[in-house]
């Protein structure tokens, strides 16, 4: 249902308002056009019906004034183009009435024209494709008399349809104007609201929007510097714990080099070492988010494909399993630390959970590339994909528990991602694996 409501319906704003000021617009104007042609039909039709009986009528009188050897001279100059008269006897099924609105019309016009009362017998005839309808009487004198009566074809004034259309594009461009008008604010705020997750940017505040428009792009400037500040304390508070757990760690760990009991001694370390990695990862966590908050990397031209390789070597040569796949030669505008930090969070994340790690490069249309990298552990299900993106969250269902780890790799990777304006994609490989693709547009991004 959802499909077919997409397929019928536009899915903007603008185009919705548009399609129904343009429908609205449409049947206005056939409606219009619809009752000024019924107007002027009947108008067209009531002309004709008076019309026809006074000149009958009028003619009528006149012959009943001629002699009998002149009325067939002024029988053609008395016709006109949709009526003739001529000097028949009604045929034999001829009736006295007949089932046409306007025939009836036509009689009763004639009928009160008259001189003097007169029965009027009715037959019809086809001339071709045209219906002729033959109304019969006697003079004065007994002599019979045949008008003939033919419908004229109605035409349509196309400078009427003209004008319609010109009127409907008239309408049609106010109203797309004033569509534009009135919904380029909700793009404004949009933009406003987009601001406060892109790290580096600010609200759009044209002297020329609407005042309600200014105001809300206003507010949203001011509730993003509290947030940046909220943000900022929140992460100071975070290292500043995380700093400060390193020193009673770091004795700890001296204090069990003197313990006599070896099992107690490596558990007691073991347990040492995994609140130090957390620290770790809560510094790395919270140095990124301070980096984020503050000011950008500048963009830099960089080869693609030497910063990867060069990665993937640095790897190799302390004896990582990591290799290089696919690569292809490609220089774009990006930030190379930040790059680096994401693709190596990644890689760390790989070996951590599934032993090897491969890592490849692909273009997209020719708009975007992909740096995608695969391990073969044991994968991420599918409505986990969300969670494992927020701080602090390791699935144990999936991964193993005995990896250490405080859950901070990907929410790490999501706020670098952010900061380079890619996208995340991720996948569970058939057979056994997970890969993750970092999607980088190949414009810069200003």
């Amino acid at each position: 249902m959802q499909t077919l409501e997409s397929l019928r319906w536009p899915r903007t704003l603008f185009g919705r308002i548009n399609l129904i000021l343009l429908g609205a617009l449409l049947m206005a104007c056939a409606l219009s056009f619809a009752l000024s042609q019924w107007d002027k039909m009947q108008v067209r039709k009531n002309h004709m019906v008076y019309s026809v009986g006074k000149d009958v009528g009028n003619a009528i009188a006149f012959l009943d004034r001629l002699p009998v050897n002149e009325r067939g001279i002024w029988l053609d100059r008395l016709a006109r183009n949709n009526y003739q008269y001529s000097l028949e006897a009604a045929p034999p099924d001829a009736k006295d009435s007949i089932d046409i609105d306007i025939a009836n019309e036509a009689i009763s016009a004639i009928r009160d024209n008259l001189e003097r009362p007169e029965k009027i017998v009715i037959s019809t005839r086809m001339e071709g494709d045209k219906k002729i309808l033959q109304l019969h009487l006697a003079l004065r004198d007994g002599e019979p008399l045949t008008v003939r009566l033919s419908a004229t074809p109605y035409t349509i004034q196309w400078s009427m349809v003209l004008l319609l259309c010109l009127q409907l594009v008239i309408l049609m461009t106010a109203s797309w104007l004033a569509v534009r008008v009135a919904t380029r604010p909700l793009s404004m705020l949009a933009d406003a609201a987009d601001a406060i997750v892109k790290p580096g940017s600010t609200p759009e505040l044209p002297s020329h929007a609407p005042q309600e428009v200014y105001r809300a792009c206003t507010a949203f400037q001011n509730m993003q510097q509290r947030i940046d500040v909220y943000l900022a304390e929140r992460m100071q508070i975070l290292a500043a714990i995380a700093h400060d757990l390193q020193t009673p760690i770091t004795r700890m760990r001296l204090r069990t080099e003197f313990m006599d009991d070896d099992a107690q001694r490596h558990k007691m370390q073991a347990d040492l070492q995994a609140m130090q990695k957390l620290v770790e990862q809560g510094l790395a966590y919270a140095k990124v988010q301070n980096q984020l908050q503050a000011s950008q990397e500048a963009l830099s031209k960089v080869a693609l494909d030497a910063l990867v390789a060069s990665l993937v070597q640095d790897y190799c040569d302390t004896g990582q399993p990591v290799r290089l796949t696919e690569v292809f030669n490609l220089n774009m505008d990006t930030q190379p630390q930040a790059l680096t930090r994401l693709l190596g969070n990644l890689i760390d994340n790989g070996l951590k959970f599934g032993g090897e790690v491969g890592v490849m490069m692909q273009k997209n249309d020719g708009q975007y590339v992909s740096i995608i990298v695969q391990d073969r552990g044991p994968g991420i299900p599918q409505d986990q994909w969300a969670a494992v993106m927020q701080p602090f969250v390791r699935l144990e269902s999936s991964r193993n528990s005995e990896t250490g780890g405080a859950g901070l790799g990907l929410a790490i990777v999501g706020q670098l991602a952010l900061s380079l304006h890619a996208q995340l994609r991720f996948a569970n490989l058939e057979g056994g694996g997970f890969a993750v693709s970092v999607i980088l547009p190949l414009q810069s991004v200003t």
